[in-house]
């Protein structure tokens, strides 16, 4: 071989061998992807307490979580805004590693460019006094939400500092001002946790409880009664959305901070205290009356935050209310999904019991749980939520008489789970011109208008289910259709097959069989509904004793061909006699006492003839 082309060759070598070696510096290795695969390890968010922020500039932000709050330590140890911890944790959890980096891949000026060498923010992740991770992040890379960040090594443990393009929304957090960290809202709850709010001027006191979230409000001071929700609800309101628009540091306020503990209240201040229950938390805030409804913003110190805040007046100033405009106008407040029991007594029916078992409700009729109207039910909450009040009558109980409540010609009482019942009076004068309603256990006497009354019967004939019959058609045997002194028709079904099969006047009428029509007359018999209940029944008993239509169902065991068999027969007759036009009919499940109302479109459908030749009934 000639010396010229071992020089070839070699230098061919030497170029693959460079060629090689620079792929492999720029190409991710095998453990590169793997770890690239695998991500950061996942934070236990939960388990997080502390976190500091060091800027670029040496500035140190730190965050502490207490009692679940998170608070911002190295501003006046105030409350963190948690929307905004909370989003820095998702986005630090969140973080997808795209690109391992390397030092030695980028010359001086290209490493400046992912300021990794003075990153502007390094985040630190405490558990105690457990280190859980720390971040670096640099400048923003290349792709689209990437950003140059780094994992130093932990404190006492071998390694270097680890580099990647990553993308994470966690810069977009931390370039928030410090200042921003302080939480934006005076006080943050959830309005549904608050039973109590005490406002407290140099006037008086008004006290506000309810035992929770379901249950009303009542005007406790200066005097007992119901409150009115839409009017406490937006007092309710305006104390957890009061914005902060500036903050004076614990440093210069510790006179304030104890002023906002005292008892005593200035003429141009209210207290308010706010209580949860379930925690056993109180918020106390003080808060100076705007001058006029131009002024934007006045003062706030609170109890449980040291700094003395600048505010929103908006709205502020209907903090200063009068009682009587927190009394509720409205006659009741009941919460119907939450209701256990309701009932009705008056002087002349026996007493009306409806129960809430399971979302449904029951009426005790002839000693036995049936089901309750719900439309009417409905209508009759609907009614005592709605209905204004027309003025307060009374503020004491001394005379009773005046206003019929000595003896009520009617009660209507509810009742919630592991609450006492609520139970309202009604009385009217003596000429019965007007009519007053009262709480039992209140000593308030109302003036209503008369028009409620009839969403509020006392009969529990109206309180009954619509549906006077109900069946499946896997029981169904045969339906037998009369009327007055025509044939009857008689169709037989086979549960089995679903055929149908028929008869009238001793002929078989199965060629003639409309098995449509036939299958709509035993589905609107197994639903059959009524339009109401008659509330007098004597005229009904007597017309139908001479009944126009009869309708016959016998019925057997589900599943089964054999076994006992029982009828059941509604029969129907005319509300006005000798007038077969009329727009509503009696109608009786033979058995039961109780007359129903049908009209006569909805009765015609029932029994409409069917065949295919749509021959009449005659």
């Amino acid at each position: 071989m000639s010396t010229r082309t071992t020089i070839l060759l070699f230098i061919v070598v030497a170029t693959l061998v460079a060629a090689i070696l620079g792929f492999e510096r720029y190409l991710p290795s095998a453990q590169d992807l793997r770890a690239i695969k695998r991500g950061p390890s996942r934070l236990e968010r939960d388990k997080i307490t502390e976190i500091h922020i060091t800027d670029v500039n040496g500035g140190v932000l730190s965050l502490s979580r207490k009692d679940s709050l998170w608070r911002v330590g190295q501003l006046g140890e105030d409350l963190a805004d948690p929307e905004k911890v909370a989003a820095l944790i998702l986005g630090l959890d969140g973080v997808e590693w795209m690109e391992r980096i390397r030092r030695e891949e980028f010359d001086d000026k290209e490493w400046a460019k992912t300021s990794l060498d003075k990153p502007r923010h390094k985040v630190q992740l405490m558990k105690g006094t457990e280190l859980v991770q720390e971040c670096w992040f640099g400048a923003p890379a290349v792709m689209e939400n990437s950003f140059y960040i780094g994992y130093p090594p932990r404190l006492g443990q071998e390694g270097e500092t680890v580099w990647y393009v990553a993308r994470t929304a966690a810069p977009a957090v931390l370039q928030m001002p410090q200042q921003s960290w302080r939480d934006g809202k005076l006080l943050r709850l959830p309005a549904e946790l608050i039973t109590g709010i005490t406002l407290t001027q140099a006037s008086g006191q008004i006290e506000l409880l309810r035992e929770d979230e379901h249950m009303p409000w009542v005007l406790m001071k200066p005097l007992k009664t119901r409150g009115s929700k839409d009017r406490i609800n937006e007092i309710l309101s305006i104390l957890l959305n009061v914005e902060i628009i500036e903050s004076k540091d614990a440093a210069d306020t510790v006179a304030s901070g104890a002023a906002a503990q005292s008892v005593t209240v200035a003429a141009d201040e209210i207290k308010a205290k706010i209580e949860v229950k379930s925690r056993k938390q109180v918020f106390e805030i003080t808060f100076k009356k705007p001058l006029n409804e131009k002024q934007t913003s006045t003062t706030a110190t609170t109890g449980y935050r040291r700094p003395v805040f600048t505010v929103a007046a908006r709205n502020l100033a209907s903090l200063w209310v009068e009682p009587n405009l927190l009394r509720d106008h409205k006659l009741a407040q009941v919460n119907g999904e939450e209701l256990s029991e309701i009932n009705i007594t008056s002087a002349s029916f026996p007493e009306v019991k409806l129960r809430n078992n399971g979302g449904s409700w029951f009426l005790e009729r002839h000693g036995k749980w049936e089901t309750a109207n719900g439309e009417r039910l409905t209508r009759m909450l609907e009614a005592l939520n709605s209905h204004e009040i027309i003025d307060f009558s009374a503020d004491t109980a001394a005379d009773l008489a005046t206003f019929g409540l000595d003896k009520p010609f009617q009660t209507v009482s509810w009742q919630y789970p592991r609450f006492k019942p609520f139970k309202l009076l009604f009385g009217s004068n003596a000429e019965s011109t007007k009519f007053y309603a009262k709480y039992d256990d209140e000593p308030f006497v109302y003036r209503i208008n008369p028009s409620l009354l009839p969403a509020l019967p006392p009969d529990s004939i109206k309180w009954k289910g619509l549906g006077a019959l109900r069946f499946t058609t896997f029981a169904l045997r045969r339906i037998t259709m009369s009327m007055g002194a025509a044939a009857p028709w008689i169709l037989n079904y086979n549960p089995a097959t679903a055929e149908w099969t028929g008869s009238r006047a001793g002929q078989d009428i199965t060629p003639q069989l409309d098995r449509v029509k036939a299958d709509r007359i035993a589905g609107l018999l197994s639903k059959f509904s009524v339009q109401d209940w008659s509330a007098s029944r004597s005229d009904a008993v007597q017309a139908l004793k001479t009944p126009l239509l009869r309708i016959q169902v016998v019925l057997g065991e589900p599943g089964k061909n054999d076994g006992p068999l029982h009828e059941i027969n509604l029969i129907f007759s005319n509300t006005q006699p000798n007038v077969d036009s009329t727009f509503l009919l009696y109608g009786q499940v033979e058995g039961d006492p109780d007359v129903f109302y049908i009209t006569r479109h909805s009765l015609l459908e029932v029994v409409s003839p069917p065949v295919k030749d749509k021959a009449g009934m005659k």
